[in-house]
């Protein structure tokens, strides 16, 4: 088998890239236009937008990642992709086992069938993400695999261009992470229209209430929550408690501009991407109100977007190079891939010697730090209120 088989696609939200491109390469169509799913539409019929956010503390190598979920059941990603597949009649197959011979014979034998396996896999393993080795087993990720040359595997991972990795990495990438252990999904087209219509509204329900819920870890609550803890100096989840002494602030700030603007959110945290579908779905449901809900959306994402940029201040010299460096890494991966292995690799050093040389001695004072803090506390305040805002607005179109 050779990528000849398959049609490159790329992408922006890893869960929903994977599953868009799988079943564009399967001949799967819209009733609506007979043309593949737009990813926004995927995002939008599996449950679209979720709240929350996890503060991974590694407190052995002074470090600290903020990892952010902006979809729907972003922690329960299984669910999140069967609620599409059930919606749109598409056969969703997972495969799981503890063995890694087995697990290759799953791979082959699906890339032999032109079947196209998303794979569940950690960042760490696949060397393109050039991840520190203490953050092996961390972090979870989806690649679709359509294609094997020469021992390799090609994936197809949000890049314009094809991505090579050898058949011992993907293996390792794969069996790392004990709760998804060489899992893979399988899409199967059924080959019959679906009503598209009946999706979409299943899709608009299901983040209306998943968003309304009163959940202070998954819900809308999460963000007065998180703006509260900002400048909390009496609740040991409290920013100014927890980073005290600064340690493990800078790759914090890191990632949380990383999670809002590059990775896998088209610069917004999901919301202008949630806009577009909704746009979409305006004309498919002729619900004119949801073209409000899509432009509220759209200023929700300017606002995250702010608040990404405003977490790594110019004012601070270190953030203000640390955000052009990712900004060019991410830039130069999504539209060369690896062909540019050898400046990913210079750029990811760069971050990296930043990250070791910062997290233990950040160079600003006490007084910076508390300012940051409270700035960051106003912009998600701001955010709460036009995500409740936009959430109304959302539900009483399609009430």
């Amino acid at each position: 088998m050779n990528k000849q088989n398959y049609t490159h696609v790329g992408g922006v939200h890893p869960e929903t890239a994977t599953m868009a491109n799988v079943l564009a390469n399967q001949g799967f169509v819209s009733p609506h236009n007979g043309r593949p799913l737009s990813e926004a539409m995927v995002l939008g019929i599996a449950g679209g937008l979720g709240c929350g956010y996890i503060l991974w503390e590694f407190k052995k190598y002074d470090a600290a990642i903020l990892v952010m979920g902006f979809q729907n059941k972003w922690n329960y990603t299984t669910e999140f992709m069967q609620n599409f597949c059930d919606r749109v009649g598409v056969q969703a197959q997972f495969l799981e086992t503890g063995g890694s011979k087995t697990a290759v014979k799953h791979l082959d034998e699906a890339l032999a069938d032109c079947r196209f396996p998303i794979a569940w896999v950690d960042q760490e393993q696949l060397p393109y993400f050039y991840l520190r080795p203490m953050y092996e087993g961390c972090f979870g990720h989806f690649v679709t695999v359509f294609g094997q040359e020469n021992g390799d595997y090609l994936l197809d991972d949000r890049a314009k261009k094809p991505l090579r990795v050898a058949g011992e990495n993907l293996r390792q990438a794969r069996g790392r992470i004990g709760s998804y252990k060489n899992r893979l999904l399988l899409l199967e087209n059924n080959g019959s229209d679906f009503d598209l219509p009946a999706a979409i509204m299943a899709g608009l329900d299901d983040c209306v209430d998943y968003l309304s819920q009163s959940s202070q870890t998954f819900a809308l609550p999460v963000y007065k929550k998180w703006a509260k803890m900002m400048t909390d100096t009496k609740n040991k989840k409290g920013w100014p408690v927890v980073f005290k002494e600064k340690v493990g602030l800078y790759s914090t700030l890191r990632s949380l501009h990383e999670g809002i603007k590059l990775f896998g959110t088209a610069g917004g945290g999901l919301r202008g991407f949630y806009a577009d579908f909704l746009e979409e779905a305006t004309e498919i449901l002729n619900q004119p109100a949801l073209g409000e809900a899509a432009e509220q959306y759209r200023q929700v994402a300017s606002l995250w977007g702010t608040f990404a940029d405003a977490v790594l201040p110019d004012e601070i010299a270190p953030l203000k190079e640390t955000k052009a460096l990712l900004t060019q890494k991410y830039t130069l991966f999504l539209t060369q891939g690896t062909e540019v292995d050898g400046k990913l690799r210079q750029l990811s050093q760069q971050l990296q010697d930043m990250e070791v040389e910062l997290n233990g001695r950040f160079p600003i004072s006490d007084q910076t730090m508390h300012a940051l803090f409270a700035d960051m506390q106003t912009h998600l305040e701001k955010i709460y209120a036009a995500e409740k805002e936009a959430l109304n607005t959302l539900a009483g179109a399609i009430s």
